[in-house]
């Protein structure tokens, strides 16, 4: 069946490894667009973070943020969200707190991490542009307390400034929830059922296009649920070893524009 949407990851697969998006991959999402095919990006940042990076090179793409549980059309207005049950975030809280776990919190506008003195790579980077969008960041325990019991959370961010093995395992045994990871360094706490295929799956049904006619590309364990559950899976040549094998085809790596490489072989059935 022909592709007749396509879904990306943006780190690692997107982005390069200096986090710009090459003109080559720029330009094949602008053809896609124009041959018809809409552009999606499926990504385990938040939906505002996502927003800003496209802005800089002037794309406008729907966007399925926090590995799932939020979508949003081009314009940021929300078309669903998934957020996690409020007693299972209360008790992750409790896991990280007692591993002394550096760790971010997402919700609805709002990003707040327990670590006074630390801060998320966005509000670094492009902070004022994000908190134009509306977008509150918070920091210190009690912060991320009050977020949690007061505020919607989409998901959980753990740094590996501890041992993430004995803190993933800890997290496993909890109700409710969903642990994945983007990449080895970092454990993602997603609500019990939402990931990246489940975010595919909702917005092509708001198209009225089926999962077989769908591409998706990614390079790490919280893509692997969207690549195995569309009909073109496209895994990075950087990626994980597991999204290697599990995925239908194999691209280039991100340094070398695999994206835009997979788009016109698989989709624009070129070469």
């Amino acid at each position: 069946m022909p592709v007749r949407l396509i879904a990306t990851d943006i780190d690692g697969t997107l982005l390069n490894n200096a986090s710009d998006i090459p003109r080559e991959n720029v330009e094949i999402i602008r053809e896609s667009q124009r041959r018809g095919i809409p552009v999606v990006i499926a990504s385990g940042r938040f939906p505002e973070n996502v927003f800003v990076k496209l802005e800089e090179y002037g794309l406008n793409c729907p966007i399925i943020g926090t590995n799932g549980a939020q979508i949003t059309d081009q314009h940021l207005h929300s078309l669903a969200s998934r957020p996690m049950d409020r007693k299972a975030a209360e008790r992750v809280l409790d896991v990280l707190e007692a591993f002394q776990a550096d760790y971010f919190i997402f919700g609805n506008k709002a990003v707040c991490t327990g670590t006074a003195g630390l801060r998320h790579h966005s509000e670094i980077s492009c902070g004022d542009r994000i908190r134009s969008l509306g977008v509150v960041y918070t920091h210190g325990r009690d912060a991320a307390r009050d977020m949690v019991r007061g505020q919607t959370v989409y998901k959980f961010f753990v740094c590996n400034n501890q041992p993430l093995p004995p803190i993933r395992e800890a997290l496993l045994k909890e109700e409710d929830i969903l642990v994945t990871q983007s990449n080895p360094h970092n454990v993602e706490v997603m609500p019990a059922g939402v990931d990246k295929a489940l975010g595919i799956r909702t917005y092509a049904g708001l198209l009225g296009i089926p999962l077989s006619d769908v591409m998706a590309l990614g390079d790490e364990e919280n893509d692997l649920p969207m690549l195995t559950a569309v009909g073109w899976g496209v895994a990075m040549g950087n990626g994980s070893e597991a999204t290697r094998a599990a995925a239908r085809f194999v691209t280039d790596t991100n340094e070398h524009c695999g994206f835009a490489a997979a788009i016109r072989k698989y989709a624009f059935q070129e070469g």
